[in-house]
């Protein structure tokens, strides 16, 4: 049904951090013109003698709880909150200049003189292996963390395939940049800012210092603004020593810099091992994943979810080493790590097949999960029909038929580990004549607050537009985490399902009255609720049997054209076959697998950060490849859902599975079309630069 949600972005009234009405100081971050060096000296005396207030590391030596923390999924930091004694990426923040102008704070910025002792960068992973240089001297290695998961043994006598790929740094680049508010109120800080997640963030924060945290409209995440935290705290720090008001709203080119919030760069090297009629009977993953200048990262550990994707393969070995860089450290980016292993999983069955002279879909029909509940080694499968999906997908003749007029047509199918064990909640309150759903999360444009206004009509019997949705502030919410780990489809609708029922519950004990379609009814009287005061708070709580409870499952067909004279690939059509349990909204639904989709469709094809010798050549939307419009393909989207039995409603979060699955069905089509392996995406890098020498040849 048409959004709820969006009349007030449409208006231009969507109280964006940079919307909010603000009187006090601005800060700017002095960063680092090296990949690598030793900070010699931070000279701040001349702009402090032009009216700079400003902090550095030197500065927060002398306050508690500064050093690394404890890494969540998803998060990235690295040794301190401003640089200190070395810098280990280009634009790693090493002092905050605060003025009353931000024109001002950026001049007197240029005033604080650093001096560098350059040291060599270490630029990708086969450099950092070699030790030569260590990013970390403390650490003794560059291999920061590493860990194996095994699940049975690898066969020793079927046919054995090796294969090894590279998945680009990316990531969600969302139209709105970092944002943070910090005011001090006594002992305490409030934070107004577009972090993700900003209650859980909160509990990091007030190891610093007493703090509420409230949240705003997001211009778009997908992922990245989990890694706002880092700027929260400086800025809060900033606002205590000073006792002032400080916002900051960060560039784009801070953001390509050294937002902390890149997604997974990572390369494979895998060995499949199968039986002569396609069966795989073994998968031996070797993962070294490039994780910037920190300690640790664990989008290359969500995989661990999903380590045999769709398919029936039980003997697996998952060997990781997170291997420091001198990059911007990663964070998270749509997947948390598992577009990359979907989009090489798929790769491995297409080479697999190509090995056999099979069809591909042969090959995935043999091995595709056909009963469930299915109980693999690393998970337990609810429930699905990825066979179905795939026949569907197949019978698209009109798609399929288009190779007889040279496009090049892929298919890839996939599941992702949706809805992570965990809780949310929400309260629920009738005043002014509404029933109030409060969320504790910043809106990030996936339409949740849409789904929330419509589930609490849909359970009350009221009109939708009898219900608004209000942001909560880290001390008022119960416990929120918000979106993240394709999570809300269930989480938000068993906290509003439950808080309806206990409010319904707890006004029929008042009134002594029964409910019914948004009236207590109590003889010949009937109360509108909508006239009543009332508050109830309620916390849904869901542990599964593994770390994950739903899963969905999808299969994509993707059409490329490729022009043989200038090596231009064009996506003409990505059609998707999608099991989302029960669609709390359809279009909702559709609405997020096209944008996920999109996003898949564009890491295969265009986006990537390229660095050279630790510097970033991709400061830039177009350096970096960010698609426009004319660059996508045309969408189609058809759901076929099978309920979770374990869910509310029997929904399952679909958030992430579009990313990797549109990937490889890309990456597919392409090597369809140009009858040659890929091995490497963005498909740019591998493929286009064949075509150099061809135009560079001829136009000399």
């Amino acid at each position: 049904m048409r959004r709820l949600d969006l009349e007030d972005v449409i208006k231009g009234k969507g109280n964006y951090v940079d919307d909010i009405p603000f009187s006090g100081y601005y800060g700017v971050f002095v960063r680092s013109q090296y990949p690598h060096a030793i900070l010699r000296k931070v000279d701040v005396e001349g702009a402090r003698r032009k009216g700079a207030l400003v902090l550095t590391a030197e500065d927060l030596l002398s306050l508690p709880n500064l050093k690394g923390k404890e890494e969540q999924e998803g998060s990235s930091s690295i040794s301190s909150l401003l640089a200190f004694k070395k810098v280990r990426y280009v634009g790693e923040p090493i002092a905050l200049v605060i003025a009353k102008d931000p024109y001002e704070a950026t001049d007197l910025a240029e005033e604080v003189s650093v001096d560098y002792e350059p040291l060599p960068p270490v630029s990708n992973v086969d450099e950092a292996l070699k030790n030569d240089v260590l990013v970390f001297d403390e650490v003794g290695t560059n291999e920061v963390y590493k860990k194996t998961f095994e699940y049975g043994e690898m066969p020793k006598d079927d046919e054995e395939l090796e294969v090894s790929l590279y998945w680009s740094r990316s990531s969600g680049n969302p139209i709105e940049t970092f944002g943070v508010i910090s005011i001090p109120q006594g002992d305490e800080v409030t934070i107004i800012s577009n972090v993700q997640a900003p209650q859980f963030q909160s509990n990091e924060i007030s190891k610093y210092f007493k703090v509420k945290v409230v949240p705003t409209r997001h211009g778009g995440s997908f992922g990245s603004k989990f890694s706002v935290t880092r700027y929260a705290i400086v800025l809060g720090l900033a606002s205590l020593k000073f006792n002032i008001p400080i916002k900051w709203i960060e560039t784009r080119s801070e953001h390509l810099m050294a937002s902390n919030s890149s997604g997974p760069e990572r390369k494979f090297r895998i060995k499949a091992y199968f039986k002569r009629d396609g069966t795989v009977t073994g998968l031996d993953f070797k993962i070294w994943e490039d994780i910037g200048a920190s300690l640790y990262n664990g989008q290359a550990f969500k995989p661990t979810g999903i380590l045999a994707g769709p398919y029936k393969v039980k003997n697996i070995r998952y060997d990781v080493s997170l291997v420091a860089t001198n990059k911007n450290p990663p964070g998270a980016f749509r997947g948390a790590g598992t577009p990359p292993h979907t989009w090489a999983l798929e790769r491995v069955m297409d080479f697999i097949a190509d090995e056999l002279k099979m069809e591909r879909h042969e090959v995935r029909r043999k091995n595709l999960i056909d009963s469930f509940p299915y109980d693999a080694p690393y998970a337990h499968y609810d429930s699905g029909n990825p066979r179905n999906l795939l026949d569907l997908a197949l019978s698209r003749k009109d798609l399929w038929s288009l190779r007889e007029k040279g496009y090049g047509v892929g298919l890839a199918c996939s599941t992702d580990p949706s809805t992570p064990s965990g809780q949310e909640g929400v309260k629920l309150s009738i005043k002014k004549g509404k029933v109030i759903l409060g969320i504790g999360y910043g809106p990030e444009g996936q339409g949740n607050e849409h789904v929330g206004k419509l589930l609490v009509s849909r359970l009350l019997g009221i009109p939708p537009e009898a219900v608004e949705v209000e942001l909560l502030s880290s001390n008022e919410s119960p416990s929120s985490f918000g979106p993240g780990g394709s999570r809300m489809a269930v989480f938000l609708a068993g906290a509003i399902k439950g808080a309806v029922e206990e409010l319904v519950s707890k006004l029929k004990r008042k009134y002594n009255a029964e409910y019914k379609d948004g009236f207590l009814i109590r003889g010949e009287e009937k109360i509108p609720i909508t006239s009543l005061q009332e508050e109830v708070s309620y916390v849904y709580s869901q542990q599964g049997k593994t770390r994950f409870i739903a899963y969905p499952f999808a299969c994509d067909v993707a059409v490329v054209k490729v022009d043989e004279e200038t090596g231009l690939i064009k996506p003409v059509k990505l059609v998707v076959y999608l099991d989302p349990g029960t669609p709390l909204d359809e279009e909702v639904v559709k609405e997020q697998v096209i944008g996920g989709s999109a996003i898949g469709v564009s890491v295969a094809l265009y986006e990537s950060y390229v660095y050279e010798n630790g510097q970033l050549l991709t400061l830039s939307l177009s350096d970096y490849g960010l698609p426009t419009a004319d660059q996508m393909p045309e969408f189609e989207v058809n759901l076929v859902p099978t309920p979770s039995p374990y869910t509310p409603f029997g929904e399952k979060g679909i958030g992430e599975i579009p990313v990797g699955v549109a990937a490889a069905a890309v990456t597919s089509a392409v090597e369809d079309a140009i009858k040659r392996k890929i091995t490497k995406v963005p498909i740019r890098e591998e493929y286009r630069e064949r075509y150099l020498f061809k135009i560079n040849y001829f136009s000399h």
